[in-house]
């Protein structure tokens, strides 16, 4: 069932519908990191209460940092919780577009402190090099997960899984056996390393967090009926493909 937030009279706009995905409609950035914030502590305590730990897996880029400041703020056990990102530039964890970086900055702060951080960057010199030792890693570390909070580029990519992925077989796929893949994309000006898709989809809890209206028709273009899996945008397969439906929280 869907459910929206009621937005203010100042940014109220039509919304565009989207199919596969359970909505919830903020009137601003600050409500959606709030609310977002705490349905995903909630997933966390109730894993940590099942399994004593829980896995959460975070994108990166400039849209979630209020919401993992938010986050950051839950009363939780922090120190049951292992953190790792959905996936990495290949730059230094000192480097500003590192997602390492980011979460140590924005959520790994205050009582968030006390969480187990799982890195995806090795300092050596490219992302192939090091994929067996992350893969490993991942694998003994980190999952299953329990809670994966994606965003989305206005290319339709999730993760490090943009449209011109050589091998949607494994990054794309539901089913696939690696757990981890190194990337080389036109659209981006680094080696990378990203979680795949059947990695992600051992979190019972998914989330798709985007904001603004050009994004949105992105998705509900991704999504929309006709369209080729084959060649369908990264965000497609994870929508259409994930076990549970993903639940889009989303601002103007």
């Amino acid at each position: 069932m869907r459910t929206r937030m009621p937005l203010s009279k100042a940014t109220a706009m039509p919304v565009i519908d989207i199919p596969h995905v359970r909505a919830r409609d903020f009137a601003d950035a600050v409500g959606l990191a709030d609310g977002l914030a705490t349905t995903v502590a909630t997933d966390l305590r109730r894993a940590i209460a099942e399994r004593g730990v829980a896995t959460l897996a975070l994108a990166g880029g400039n849209t979630p940092r209020r919401f993992l400041q938010a986050l950051s703020r839950q009363p939780l056990d922090w120190a049951k919780v292992r953190v790792l990102p959905v996936d990495e530039r290949w730059v230094p964890n000192t480097d500003p577009r590192s997602n390492e970086r980011l979460l140590r900055e924005h959520l790994l702060q205050g009582v968030a402190a006390a969480a187990q951080l799982v890195p995806l960057y090795r300092p050596v010199e490219t992302p192939e090099a090091a994929l067996q030792s992350v893969m490993v890693d991942v694998a003994h570390r980190a999952l299953p997960l329990d809670v994966a909070v994606l965003g989305m580029g206005e290319d339709g990519h999730i993760a490090s899984l943009f449209p011109d992925l050589v091998r949607r077989d494994v990054g794309l796929s539901p089913a696939g056996r690696a757990p981890v893949l190194a990337i080389r994309t036109a659209a981006a000006p680094e080696p990378r390393i990203t979680l795949t898709l059947s990695a992600i989809f051992t979190a019972p809890a998914l989330y798709l967090h985007i904001e603004g209206a050009a994004k949105r028709r992105v998705l509900a273009d991704a999504l929309a009926d006709g369209v080729n899996p084959g060649t369908a945008l990264p965000v497609h397969a994870f929508v259409t493909g994930a076990p549970t439906a993903p639940a889009l929280y989303w601002c103007p």
